[in-house]
């Protein structure tokens, strides 16, 4: 029987149906009422708390409901104090530890929008985020405090900052002074601010472009709370969690709200690479939900860790990664045959998960669209629809999408369509089973550990170098991190210049995933097309065959 002539598929708790060659998620209830994602937050911490929401996974610090209750609360009442109105946003800089949590849910609780940040900075990437949001107020790692401070003096800017930690010169900026300040008495009575629209926004989050540096990502407090609300794969009761991106990236950020709505504890773990420490900790802790890059399952199989630890509570193993060879799964499979293991494709512009794998997915695929969803692969010079087994554009769209790009409508209208569909601008198809993969991509990203990198980000710092008279950065295949960005220069005549020199220059200015880990190539001139550009694919195959060497 072919596809089409299917009414509903279902595969285990995913169920969806086809079209009109379009894949439709399982459609349930959108919520559109004035729903403060905050209010839920601090309704379900008043309710329960003795509940142990976190634990350091280093040291076993732990953290309950009521402290968390009281240290964001704290922080709100401090915000309303300086004026912060509905609206306004909330630079956050920092990494996962024991209170990041407390200026995102201080934001929602008044009713602004936090606006989180590469918890590393250097003055151009300080200087861009300042100058994108405008933000209020910017709470910020100690590391990046000297930093941001010298480029809101140097711009007159009038953004206040107050340090995670403690620092030499911000003893009364610090977020111990800002919790101090405030009288306990004032927790109890606190209450939320009333949104105005269920579209409201709640998060500004950086989204890379085809060009240029980063987008702000709109996501309402609707689309947040249907996205828990629909997205089953995330329902964390009953979970010790534990995942790896910080709150600069959606997924870490929504988790953090999700955890705390499903009363799930959370392991928070270092920022490193060291897979063997990370699963002494699923193994210490009994985590049985991990979120994390595709690069931590590639070196469990390829550094056979797994024969040193069984990790015999995970249930479910989530990540995202364009590429991941079918016959890595199946050995992943095989060797943690308790745990789910789970590939999916999402993205910040779509709010979530646009697909994700079920446990008869085929190995390598994407798996099926995920609930309320739609997605439908379309010939990219034509606009005409395509149907089974046909590559093309994959267009999407849900329930909980992002309104928009902030303050950027030219670039909003670029990537959704006037009726609603997000241009992804990935290639791929699916299979007589609805099943999903990725194939190519059109846009010009380079994919690292599922980190979306713009190259014209990176190639408009370099350009700037005095010795660089053109540049081209270009993706290079890597077996355990996807791709590696890799630099092709021609040089000014007369002036010099090294690998190191441009390697150093793009580690100090950008943040460290927009390193040059395939390094630089130099040459007399870059090769160009017909039209006059130049010719990336080219360039394409040569640093493929840099890395074949």
């Amino acid at each position: 029987m072919s596809l089409k002539d299917r009414d509903t598929i279902e595969e285990d708790d995913l169920t969806f149906r086809i079209e009109n060659d379009i894949l439709i998620g399982k459609e349930v209830a959108i919520h559109k009422d004035c729903t403060n994602v905050g209010a839920l937050v601090l309704e379900k911490m008043r309710s329960r708390p003795e509940f142990v929401a976190q634990v350091e996974a280093v040291t076993g610090a732990e953290t309950t409901f009521a402290e968390m209750t009281e240290k964001s609360v704290k922080c709100a009442l401090w915000l309303r104090e300086q004026a912060v109105q509905p609206g306004d946003i909330i630079g956050i800089c920092t990494h996962n530890h024991l209170e990041s949590y407390v200026p995102l849910l201080a934001a929602l609780y008044v009713g602004a929008i936090s606006n989180p940040w590469d918890n590393e900075l250097s003055p151009t990437t300080a200087r861009y985020f300042l100058s994108l949001t405008r933000p209020r107020i910017v709470f910020v790692d100690a590391p990046s405090a000297e930093c941001l401070a010298q480029v809101v003096k140097e711009d007159d800017l009038n953004t206040r900052l107050v340090v995670f930690g403690e620092l030499a010169g911000f003893e009364g900026a610090s977020l111990m002074s800002v919790l101090r300040s405030q009288d306990a008495a004032g927790i109890d009575r606190f209450e939320c601010a009333r949104l105005t629209s269920p579209d409201q926004v709640a998060t500004i989050v950086c989204s890379s472009g085809t060009s240029g540096l980063p987008k702000g990502t709109e996501i309402s407090h609707a689309s947040m709370i249907n996205y828990m609300a629909h997205v089953k794969i995330h329902d964390l009761k009953g979970h010790v969690s534990m995942w790896t991106p910080s709150m600069r990236w959606y997924c870490g950020l929504f988790i953090i709200i999700k955890a705390i709505l499903d009363c799930s504890k959370r392991v928070i773990i270092p920022d490193c690479d060291n897979d063997e420490e990370m699963c002494r900790f699923i193994e210490k802790y009994e985590v049985s939900w991990f979120r994390c890059d595709s690069c931590f399952p590639i070196r469990l199989v390829k550094f056979d860790i797994l024969s040193k630890y069984r990790l015999p509570t995970l249930k479910i193993l989530l990540f995202g990664g364009a590429h991941f060879r079918g016959e890595l799964q199946q050995t992943l499979v095989k060797l943690l045959p308790h745990t789910s293991v789970i590939l999916s494709y999402g993205m910040t512009d779509y709010g979530g998960l646009c697909a994700r794998q079920t446990r008869r997915s085929k190995p390598g695929s994407c798996g099926f669209v995920c609930e309320t969803g739609r997605l439908k692969v379309v010939d990219p010079d034509t606009g005409k629809i395509l149907g089974v087994n046909k590559t093309g554009e994959i267009w999407a769209k849900s329930s909980y999408m992002m309104n928009g790009y902030y303050n950027n409508p030219e670039a909003t209208k670029n990537a959704l369509d006037s009726d609603g569909w997000l241009h992804t601008g990935d290639l791929g198809y699916y299979d007589d089973d609805g099943e999903i993969f990725l194939v190519d991509r059109i846009s010009e990203f380079i994919n690292y550990r599922a980190i979306k990198i713009s190259p014209a980000e990176i190639e408009a710092l370099i350009q700037q170098h005095p010795a660089v008279l053109e540049v081209a950065v270009v993706a290079v295949p890597h077996a355990v991190e996807e791709e590696h960005a890799m630099a092709f220069i021609a040089k000014v005549p007369g002036k010099e210049t090294t690998e190191l020199d441009i390697t150093d220059l793009v580690k100090r200015n950008m943040p460290w995933y927009c390193r040059l880990h395939a390094g630089v190539k130099f040459m007399q001139r870059l090769p160009r097309t017909a039209t006059g550009k130049i010719a990336k694919k080219e360039l394409k195959q040569i640093a493929k065959s840099y890395a074949m060497n």
